[in-house]
């Protein structure tokens, strides 16, 4: 039984509790029971329904209060009575029919001369009860983006078995090893306001890497060499000595590590002057470290260093900006393509910044946008569990979720709208169109992401919760066999952890299969949430 309602031994009750349902058959009712401690109160606490309800529904809500522990309002004159003389509010509940739960409307006088003090008051009842009928009636949800409003009753904890699956990556690691007995290595993130990895890179990993560059790069990287002067060729062959005015825009990055630095925008117009690339800044402050001369030494310049490996790239003049070896880099055109060089490490982690609608870029910040838009070798999938709304938010805060896009997918029914998909019987599901970046994400991460993130067990469900044709139903549907077999290996990972069956369709589906949503459902908890203000 779970504790919904704990109050101090002066107040009305000790404890609201919900018995689990055990080998229970079709509907059964949440059965609440209410364990009062002080004779000398009322015997129940007073509740009364408001807002329309039918003839019929409104016999059944007031036995849901009664069976809460509430006595109702006008059933018994003694208990207002009772009430009355001892202050006691009245606690107005509302049913919302599309949560199917009786939802406290919260008053201001509720809390007036402290009747409440110390009282947990429940906000929400569910009207069913036992894991498989809340699921017949709700279906798969989440918490609305400020986890405060349950959008369904699936997600009361007194009925729910939400985010029971703890995939094997995800279980605490200890002594030092990881779930297949090899060493672990913790390596926690540490993100750029443009949400690049700027973890400090091992000493191995860096001459591991040095040895795929050029012999003049290392002695740059690595000793602090220095390139010889008006010679501006890359690490990749990319020759900057001429005019810099009519460059193909792109980016520079740290010849090892991968960590992005400039821009051709950040290219100060002392570079066709100069015997080295100059810039005014780099493309976030974050990305570069200074390094300070002793007092005594006789070079006292400024160095500028990688921050995601220390290595040296050159020297900080203040206004005159920054001197940098050209060999300490790679140049990646927007309209072009460098795979032989492009390196995995150079894709952020988080693309919250970049690909922010409600949010303009600088000039630098888009250029670094399109060229990755253009290298990193990205995949998609479709994912559905319920309002595409809420759905959509949580997997967009996923490391290497690089975009989204909602839609509906899974039917017959060619080219639907929302109202469609809603009235008709179109068998789409509503889903999200998953891009992510494989080197930051595996597919079987995201599939374990998803399958944690709702409950997928399988239920006698109908409606828009039916397996194989509802709208609100647990679906993956991949691009390919390759990772359809992927998700049908995290399937079968959870049932083995939850002993349960999934009612999670996977199958293999072409891209003209998935019609994208209108505009309105686009991004709809982030756009709602940017207007709140809330984070």
């Amino acid at each position: 039984a779970l504790v919904l309602l704990s109050t101090s031994q002066d107040k009305y009750c000790e404890a609201f509790t919900i018995p689990r349902a055990s080998g229970h058959t079709g509907r059964s009712r949440v059965d609440l029971q209410l364990h009062h401690s002080n004779s000398n109160l009322p015997e129940k606490p007073v509740a009364c329904l408001v807002g329309y309800v039918s003839p019929d529904q409104k016999g059944e809500l007031e036995h849901i209060l009664s069976k809460a522990g509430y006595a109702l309002q006008g059933e018994d004159a003694t208990f207002e009575e009772q009430a009355g003389s001892l202050n006691v509010p009245v606690l107005k509940y509302k049913y919302v029919k599309a949560t199917a739960m009786l939802k406290l409307v919260e008053e201001e006088h509720m809390y007036e001369n402290g009747l409440l003090d110390g009282m947990e008051v429940p906000r929400y009842i569910p009207v069913q009860s036992g894991e498989e009928n809340v699921l017949v009636a709700n279906g798969w949800s989440f918490l609305d983006p400020d986890e405060s409003e349950p959008i369904s009753s699936f997600d009361i904890d007194a009925a729910n078995a939400e985010g029971q699956y703890k995939p094997k990556w995800g279980v605490v690691e200890e002594e030092g090893v990881n779930a297949n007995g090899e060493e672990r290595i913790h390596q926690e993130l540490q993100l750029s306001d443009l949400g690049f990895n700027l973890r400090r890179m091992e000493s191995n990993e860096i001459i591991l890497e040095a040895e795929g560059i050029s012999s003049l790069s290392r002695s740059v990287l690595l000793e602090g060499g220095t390139d010889e002067p008006n010679i501006k060729i890359t690490n990749n062959e990319i020759d900057f000595s001429g005019s810099v005015s009519d460059l193909d825009p792109g980016i520079f990055v740290c010849a090892i590590g991968g960590n992005p630095l400039f821009t051709t925008n950040d290219l100060s117009p002392l570079t066709g002057s100069s015997g080295w690339l100059s810039f005014a800044r780099p493309i976030s402050e974050k990305h570069i470290e200074f390094v300070y001369a002793e007092k005594d030494a006789f070079d006292q310049r400024l160095e500028v260093v990688d921050s995601k490996t220390g290595c040296h790239l050159g020297h900080y003049f203040g206004a005159d900006g920054y001197c940098i070896n050209a060999s300490a880099l790679n140049f990646f055109p927007l309209n072009g393509n460098e795979e032989s060089h492009w390196k995995t490490a150079t894709n952020p982690v988080s693309w919250n910044t970049l690909r922010n609608p409600m949010v303009e870029l600088s000039v630098s910040e888009r250029i670094v946008k399109g060229v990755l838009d253009q290298n990193v070798q990205s995949q998609k999938v479709l994912f559905g569990a319920g309002c595409f709304w809420h759905v959509e938010y949580a997997l967009r805060r996923l490391p290497g979720v690089i975009d989204t896009r909602v839609g509906y997918a899974g039917g017959t029914y060619p080219n639907p709208s929302y109202e469609d998909v809603c009235n008709k019987d179109t068998s789409h599901a509503e889903v999200v169109e998953v891009t992510f970046d494989p080197s930051v994400c595996e597919p079987r991460r995201l599939m374990d992401c998803f399958l944690a993130m709702h409950d997928p067990t399988m239920v006698r469900a109908h409606g828009k919760r039916a397996q194989g044709s509802g709208q609100y139903r647990s679906c993956i549907f991949t691009p390919d066999s390759e990772m359809e077999h992927i998700a049908l290996e995290a399937v079968t990972e959870c049932i083995i952890q939850l002993a349960k069956m999934l009612s999670t369709e996977v199958r293999t589906m072409d891209s003209n299969d998935f019609w994208v949503a209108e505009d309105r459902h686009q991004l709809h908890d982030e756009r709602v949430k940017n207007k709140e203000g809330d984070d």
